[in-house]
């Protein structure tokens, strides 16, 4: 048969790849079995665009945080059920919250946690002031003025070091609540720095911190009145492979001397405390499979076990 030069180089060509694929199949079968799975994650949870929703819809009634929870096409997939028209869902640039006008405090705050986020130079300002989006008024810094809490940031300071406007924005009273000296400078503290290591070691999160808040919790406040929750949560997830891995943490507000790693729960379990479903858009069963166990052997081990 005679073939045109280019026939020729052609059917070469697909000589060398079909003897490549072979030689690939044979020696490497589970490249290809994780190219198969893996993807099917990849797309839902590297699915990261910022669907700034209308900055004037910002306002809300005591009853908003009862909206029924939704979820839609291009919502940020580390952010809980929610309703997307829920006037008390506050977006700021680099983290989002869902605030209660009854405690004057957010119900959580969720963002995506990046290593790079954690470096650089920015000077902490100590810059606490109401929310201007929440427009039916948010605590205010005189509501926490002698009342022996300390303004705890539920989104930390150290987070946001690559960016002074990010830095700042943690500053809204939106994204605090009352905690105890003890445990906002102890086991808390801590707590935020194991995950600024982990996230050095692991690239990227998905995190969500926030009260345990109920109907008859103390109250501060001068011109607001502040609940004090008895109990915090944070939960982290690992969104990237090879590992994919979640951990959670109920931590009380008190002093306490135990480490952290004695308050880890189940993201199950905090769902059940707070009536709140954090990660509605992760595919079902990776969702069960992340929220349903505890395992610390993911997080801990000889190399990186945190020391107080």
């Amino acid at each position: 048969m005679n073939l045109s030069p280019l026939a020729r180089n052609f059917l070469r060509s697909m000589l060398v790849v079909g003897i490549g694929g072979a030689i690939m199949l044979a020696f490497f079968p589970d490249y290809f079995k994780k190219q198969k799975y893996l993807p099917q994650h990849r797309q839902t949870l590297t699915n990261h665009r910022n669907t700034e929703s209308n900055p004037t819809q910002t306002t809300e009634s005591k009853s908003s945080q009862n909206s029924s929870p939704q979820t839609g096409a291009g919502q940020e997939p580390w952010l809980p059920a929610h309703n997307p028209q829920d006037k008390m869902l506050i977006r700021h640039q680099y983290y989002t919250l869902l605030y209660s006008e009854e405690h004057e405090q957010a119900l959580w705050v969720a963002y995506k946690l990046e290593s790079y986020q954690t470096k650089g130079n920015t000077r902490r300002q100590d810059d606490f002031r109401p929310d201007p989006k929440v427009v039916s008024g948010s605590a205010t810094p005189a509501d926490y003025r002698g009342s022996g809490y300390s303004r705890g940031h539920l989104a930390p300071v150290a987070d946001f070091r690559f960016d002074p406007q990010a830095m700042n924005e943690t500053f809204f009273m939106s994204n605090m609540s009352p905690q105890t000296h003890q445990m906002n400078a102890g086991i808390w503290n801590d707590l935020e720095q194991q995950v600024r290591y982990w996230v050095g070691r692991d690239k990227q999160f998905y995190i969500v911190s926030g009260p345990i808040l109920k109907q008859g919790l103390p109250k501060i406040g001068r011109e607001n009145r502040v609940s004090v929750p008895e109990q915090y949560y944070k939960i982290i997830v690992d969104v990237l492979e090879p590992e994919l891995k979640a951990i959670a943490f109920l931590i009380p507000n008190r002093d306490s001397s135990e480490p952290f790693q004695k308050f880890a729960v189940s993201i199950d379990e905090l769902e059940k405390l707070t009536g709140i479903d954090f990660f509605p858009q992760l595919p079902d069963d990776l969702e069960e499979s992340l929220e349903s166990q505890v395992k610390l052997d993911q997080w801990f081990n000889a190399r990186n076990r945190f020391k107080r």
